[in-house]
């Protein structure tokens, strides 16, 4: 029995249908959350309401530390379907220079004002999503087999506020200049980019008033602060992983416009609507001072 004896049959088989989920604990981007309330993971760990979890890593955390690597700004404009579940109807990844336009086709608005003014888009909101390092208080790398431990957290809804807020303080900051020569593009680059990947980011719950009443959200503060040789390594270590990044959360180069809508989506990774959601001083500049030169892809 020769195989080429059946070639004319080929492409009318089945495969099975869909990719293989990929369990937590593979995932390269591991979810930073706040449990809603107390719930079994796929571990069987019982995660804590109130604390902070990190998928397929680390549970039951009151503080984690990280070093940033890619900031994003997206747009997202949720729908509720009969079932009470929520789909993504229009997403922009707010790639490359404005105008943007989401998926739908329509133009995005340059601001919230102008979304406002929209019908189509009155219901649609930005979302910041930040990704980074797992490490200690002083800013050394967690690694597994050898690989740093990346992870992302969504600001959306009530979580909006804070981690905007922090990461608009660091814009602000006038630090000493790593990028030379010194131009007023490299000093605007430097604050915009690098100056969030020059602390640790230590990452709290806190609370915040709504019209649904307290909501627990990220609170963010500055660490210890990296050492200009290691804030060159993270930058290079940011580019290595920027392809992951948008590969993962530009939904735009989905099949479908509206995301995962109903199909269920691993919970760490959808746009869902936010009321619906359960979830320093200076180091010295020693080079490879945090271990980054032990880091491998």
């Amino acid at each position: 029995m020769d195989i080429d004896d059946y070639a004319d049959l080929a492409g009318t088989g089945f495969d099975g249908g869909g990719k293989e989920p990929v369990k937590p604990e593979d995932e390269f981007f591991h979810s930073v959350y706040i449990s809603g309330k107390p719930r079994p993971n796929h571990l069987q760990i019982i995660e804590q309401a109130g604390k902070l979890q990190i998928r397929g890593v680390k549970y039951n955390l009151d503080e984690v530390n990280m070093i940033v690597t890619n900031v994003k700004k997206v747009l997202t404009k949720e729908e509720t379907l009969p079932n009470n579940k929520t789909k993504t109807a229009c997403f922009s990844y707010k790639a490359g220079n404005p105008p943007y336009k989401g998926t739908s086709g329509i133009q995005c608005g340059s601001n919230s004002a102008e979304r406002a003014s929209n019908k189509f888009c009155s219901t649609c909101k930005e979302q910041i999503i930040v990704s980074g390092m797992l490490c200690d208080e002083s800013g050394k790398p967690e690694v597994n087999e050898g690989k740093p431990v990346f992870m992302f957290l969504r600001a959306k809804g009530m979580k909006y506020s804070n981690v905007g807020n922090y990461l608009s303080e660091l814009a602000k900051m006038d630090l000493s200049p790593i990028i030379t020569p010194v131009t007023e593009q490299s000093k605007l680059f430097e604050k915009n980019v690098i100056n969030n990947k020059r602390f640790v980011t230590k990452i709290k719950v806190g609370t915040a008033s709504s019209q649904y009443g307290l909501v627990q959200v990220f609170t963010m503060e500055k660490g210890t602060q990296l050492g200009d040789n290691d804030v060159k390594k993270v930058l290079e270590i940011t580019k290595k992983t920027v392809e992951k990044f948008n590969d993962k959360f530009d939904w735009s180069k989905r099949s479908s416009t509206t995301g995962y809508g109903e199909t269920q989506a691993p919970a760490d990774n959808q746009f869902s609507d936010p009321k619906k959601d359960e979830e320093g001083s200076k180091t010295e500049d020693k080079n490879s001072s945090f271990g980054f030169d032990d880091i491998s892809f």
